[in-house]
Parts: C-alpha cells; structure tokens; sequence
C-alpha cells in the first residue's frame, strides 16, 4: 500500500467531529427512555386492567351472589307463611354474604312509639334479642327511618383488651305502601362505608321482608277470621241444639200429661181430682215454662238483630233499686238465704232505660235465688267507681270452674243450682243479662273464687245508650 491509499483510508475511517456525536447520543438515549417510559404505561395500564378485570370479576359474582340470596329468599316467600322462619333466615344469610359482625331485625309496635330486636345473628357476644327501645330516645336515627330513608354511621366503640375499634352500621326500613313494620340494621367492624351494590342490596331484602310480614299477617288475620266463623257456626249449631232440646222437654211432658188425663177420662171408673189436678197443674207449669222460653227467645234474638236506643230517665238510684231487691226478701227467707242490700251514698243522680236495668237486676237476683244454698249470702252493693257506677250481685256458696267463666253468657248456660226453689230458668236469663247491660252502653264479667260468684257491671253516669259498649274479659276474684 502506497502513502496515497494511507492518506484516503484515514480519511474515510475519519469520526464525526464531537458535536454531531453528542447530538446523536442524546437522540438515541432519548428514544430509549421514551420507550421504556411507554413500556412501563403499558405496563401500568396492564395492571390496572388485570385489577379491574379482577374487580369486575368480583364484582359479576358477588351480583350472582346477591342474586342467588333474593332468589332464595323469594322462594321461602313463596313456600313459607312463617315470617318467623324467613326473617331468621334472612339475618344469618346477610352475615354471611357480607362478612358482617351482626345482623338484626327490630319490629315496631303498632303506635311506632317504640321498636323490639324481634331477629338477630350475630358472630360475636353479646346478643340483643328481645330489647326494646323508645323512640324518643333517638330521634335523629328514626326520624329517617320512619320517612323511609336509609341511615348509617361510624361509630368508635370500645373492642378487646380496652382497645377502641370502628363499628360501621347502616339501617333500611321495612315497608310497603300501606305501613312501616321495622328496620333491618347490619353491623360490620371497618372504617369502610357500604358500597352502593351492598345497599341496593338491602333495599332489595328490605322489600322481601315487607312482603314476608305483610303475607304473614294477611294469613293471620284471615286465619282468625276463619275460627271465627267456624266458632260462630258452632255456637249456633249449638244454640239451635239446646233450643230444641227446650222446646221439647215442656212438650214432652204436657204430652204425657195430657195422655194420661185423656186414659182417665175414657177409663169407666169415676175421675180422680187428686190425680186430676195434679195433672192440670203440670200442664199449666209447663204451659208457661214454654211461654217464657219463647217470649226469652223473641227477646234475645230481637235485641240481637233490633238494637234500639234506650229511654233515658234520671233516678236517685238508692231510693230506685231499694224495692227491687226487697221484692226478692220473703223468697230468701223461704229459702233461708240472707240477703244484703249496699248502696254507696256518693253515687250522683244516674240517667238510664229503667225498664232494662230492672229487668237486669230481677234476671241475676232470680239466678242468685237459685244457686244459693241454705245459709249462704246474696249481697246487692252499688258504688261509685272511678266516675262510674259500679253494680255488683255476689253469691256466695258457689262457685264456676275457671274454664267455665268463658261460657257464662252464652245461651243456654246454667249456673249449678242450690236451693229447692223452682224458678222457671230457660237458660237464656244470663245471656239477655249480657245483651241488655251492652245496650245500655255497660260493662259486665263474672268472677268466681273462693266459693262465690260475683257480676259485676259497670256503667257511664249520665251516658248509658250511647254506641260503643264493650265488654270485660272474665277473671277470678281475689
């Protein structure tokens, strides 16, 4: 190689000069981070993908899950009238769907004045079931309630060992569009709100639940109505058994005695008067032994179907009722019966249908007569009891099984008699008693203890006929 090729290699292998080197560096380096920047977006925004895949893969199943829970519980709507049952359900499935510390339903009472825990699951002690609380007492918490508002809240409260932790609670109201029964209240230790999926949720379990009670008490209430009416029918059945059981027994007998009469009189030997009026004398007895059974029949079923408003007249009402019970004083002392007349001195001028009241006293003064034995007392006491008049007939010797108090005023129930005296009782007596103490806008029940009985009515000074009479449960006197 000559010194001419030398000179041209060296040219040609000659570097760029340092300026146009540095500038190329820079170019390079520059697109080298830019691609590793854009490797690293690409990167991000693939983990961010996978987590957001991931989220909504949760996501889509925790809504299977959701889904599964309001299939489930329509279900057991479906198949179930114990609300009992599928609100219990309902606590333990919410536990366990949401990882919850507890979960309880509270019921309102019927003025919504004040709410019990009726349902509860709980992880973890202790157990609220069965509390009760005022509502007063925390307004601000079911004053939205009760608008049908959801509310929740973060709370620090006491943990283990003296330590303090979070408690996050959020509440839903249970409601249709004729009530509000109560509340469902779930319980999670997070500082973390519930998420708007969890609270659709809720919302979604809170109308179940509505459904559930109000399918419930639906049955309920036609359940009872059914009883009532089977009972009604009962009574009835057993009203027209006792009736014709009544009607008979007078017929019977003035059959018979008709029959042996008619044997007399076409025998060929002459009458015997003796005989004869002993026969007339049961035909005449049973004669009005019918008559009132009819006459007591037309009065019960008239006031049952008839109601009208009484005649009001103002009494003194010792000077009034004095006569009445002296007219039964020769029948106990027949019977020897002692009989006791109390009239409070504070009882006030007292307007009422003096015809029924009469005829009220009379019916359980003539019972008295009956069941009272020898010896025994028939106490008359009238007073002034907490603005009304308080009237009492006790008997003593005697006594009504407990289980029997019930039936007292039903047609056709009787009191077991005592004494020798034959009063003609259709077993109507005590049930117009109830009918016309009712219509006279008072209050009745029977006690008995103690080997006595006492009725005891109530009524309104000065407002007796007015609609809206009730009557009293029966107990036993202490």
């Amino acid at each position: 190689m000559n010194l001419n090729q030398v000179k041209s290699i060296s040219k040609w292998t000659q570097l760029p000069s340092s300026p146009i080197f540095g500038s190329e560096v820079s170019m390079q380096l520059g697109v080298d981070i830019s691609a590793a920047q854009l490797q690293q977006q690409v990167e991000y925004l693939q983990i961010q993908l996978d987590l957001e895949k991931q989220e909504n893969t949760e996501k889509i199943q925790q809504i299977q899950k959701f889904q599964e829970l309001l299939q489930h519980i329509t279900e057991q709507i479906r198949d179930s009238l114990d609300d009992r049952k599928i609100l219990t359900n309902i606590t333990q499935e919410l536990v366990n769907l949401l990882s919850l510390n507890r979960c309880q339903i509270e019921l309102y009472n019927p003025c919504l004045t004040a709410t019990t825990v009726t349902y509860e699951y709980s992880s973890n002690l202790p157990h609220f079931q069965g509390l009760t609380t005022a509502i007063a007492d925390f307004p601000q918490i079911y004053q939205s309630l009760l608008q049908k508002q959801i509310w929740q809240s973060i709370e620090i409260v006491p943990g283990h060992y003296s330590n303090l932790q979070l408690m996050n609670q959020l509440a839903c109201p249970i409601f249709d569009n004729q009530d509000i029964f109560g509340n469902i209240w779930i319980i999670r230790h997070t500082e973390a709100k519930f998420k708007e999926l969890e609270i659709a949720l809720l919302q979604q379990i809170a109308n179940k639940c509505a459904i559930a009670i109000r399918q419930s008490r639906l049955y309920a209430k036609t359940k009872s109505q059914i009883q009532e009416i089977e009972q009604t029918e009962y009574h009835k059945n057993e009203f027209i058994k006792h009736l014709s059981q009544e009607l008979r027994t007078p017929i019977t007998n003035i059959s018979l005695a008709v029959q042996t009469l008619e044997s007399l009189i076409t025998s060929a030997g002459s009458l015997d008067r003796e005989i004869v009026s002993e026969l007339l004398q049961i035909l005449n007895y049973e004669c009005g032994r019918e008559n009132k059974l009819l006459n007591d029949l037309l009065s019960f079923t008239y006031l049952q179907n008839h109601p009208e408003t009484p005649t009001l007249i103002t009494i003194d009402f010792s000077t009034w009722l004095f006569p009445i019970v002296e007219s039964f004083r020769d029948v106990t002392n027949c019977q020897q019966q002692q009989l006791h007349l109390d009239i409070s001195p504070e009882i006030p001028p007292f307007s009422t249908d003096i015809t029924d009241l009469e005829k009220i006293i009379t019916l359980l003064l003539n019972q008295a007569c009956q069941c009272a034995p020898a010896g025994k007392s028939i106490t008359v006491t009238a007073d002034l009891n907490a603005d009304t008049v308080e009237l009492k007939v006790s008997i003593s010797g005697v006594e009504i099984p407990h289980h029997e108090l019930s039936q007292v005023f039903q047609p056709f129930y009787r009191i077991p008699k005592h004494s020798s005296w034959q009063a003609q009782n259709t077993g109507l007596e005590l049930a117009l008693v109830k009918t016309m103490v009712q219509r006279l806008n008072g209050l009745i029940h029977v006690a008995s203890n103690n080997s006595r009985i006492t009725f005891i009515m109530q009524f309104p000074p000065g407002d007796c006929g007015k609609a809206g009479s009730k009557e009293l449960g029966n107990d036993v006197l202490s």
